[in-house]
């Protein structure tokens, strides 16, 4: 019970000390972190989230928007009257994350996305879930939550026009992906890959480093933008040109699998598969 009592004191006490330094000394307080910091991740997943309240006013996570490392709770104060979400986008590099599709629409709105790039925060968001109130949200992973009633609308009628070539991406390309859908999160891009159920394509990387004998795979779903130069090219393929429509498909296939960082089984074939579209 009294080790009990002196281990609640010590953590009391060095949390006083780490958010003194962190108000005091920012450049001092990034140098611990980047010490330090995957310890403070840790021990937010740890036990269930237990220490969760306590560690993450702690953390510090780099800002698409403003270019550098920021808190939770600077990340809520700058968030526009209308923004819902705390944004974020988990990978290997701030660099490959810079370029992921999704955040083209978040830039046009002003909003902000956190670039989480530890292997351990693929697990900080599930056990946090909210700070301030406010959800927080995989770009990669779920909705963005931009679209109007008015919006999600048209959204259906153009899935709905698009059946038929949606379904044929994905008779073409059969298991490599479970489902072939419709994203109004793509802005000017042509398509992107992501996850269903709980697990991540980070996860999976993870998994597949840490315990390669399961062979835990997160089910694939491509996502097309209708409104692309791509996309019209595919459809108009389809009907007066099969063969090269597959292609197209299989193209948009690969390009996903690129974005989203995932291994093509044979890179050889794409880019023959690409050069065979030249003559």
């Amino acid at each position: 019970r009294q080790l009990k009592f002196m281990a609640s004191n010590l953590e009391k006490k060095i949390k006083a000390e780490l958010t003194k330094l962190l108000e005091s000394d920012r450049e001092k307080y990034e140098k611990f972190f980047s010490v330090f910091g995957m310890q403070l991740k840790y021990g937010i997943v740890a036990d269930y989230g237990q220490k969760k309240e306590m560690l993450q006013d702690l953390l510090l996570y780099w800002s698409s928007k403003q270019d550098k490392l920021v808190t939770l709770k600077e990340y809520t104060d700058a968030m526009p009257e209308d923004q819902k979400y705390i944004y974020y986008a988990s990978g290997e590099s701030r660099s490959r994350l810079g370029q992921l599709p999704q955040l083209e629409l978040l830039r046009q709105k002003g909003y902000d996305v956190l670039f989480m790039t530890d292997e351990v925060d693929e697990f900080v968001p599930q056990s946090l879930m909210k700070y301030a109130d406010k959800e927080l949200r995989n770009i990669t992973t779920e909705d963005l939550g931009l679209a109007t009633e008015e919006e999600k609308k048209a959204a259906e009628e153009k899935a709905e026009q698009a059946k038929t070539t949606l379904d044929f991406v994905k008779d073409t390309l059969g298991d490599a992906v479970k489902e072939v859908r419709l994203s109004t999160n793509l802005g000017s891009h042509p398509a992107c890959m992501v996850p269903e159920g709980g697990m991540t394509f980070e996860m999976e990387k993870y998994f597949a480093a840490v315990q390669p004998d399961l062979a835990l795979k997160a089910k694939r779903i491509l996502e097309v933008n209708v409104e692309h130069p791509a996309f019209a090219a595919l459809e108009s393929a389809r009907i007066t040109d099969p063969d090269r429509a597959k292609k197209y498909a299989e193209i948009l296939l690969n390009q996903a699998m690129l974005i989203a960082g995932l291994p093509l089984e044979n890179p050889s074939d794409y880019t023959d598969l690409v050069c065979s579209l030249w003559k």
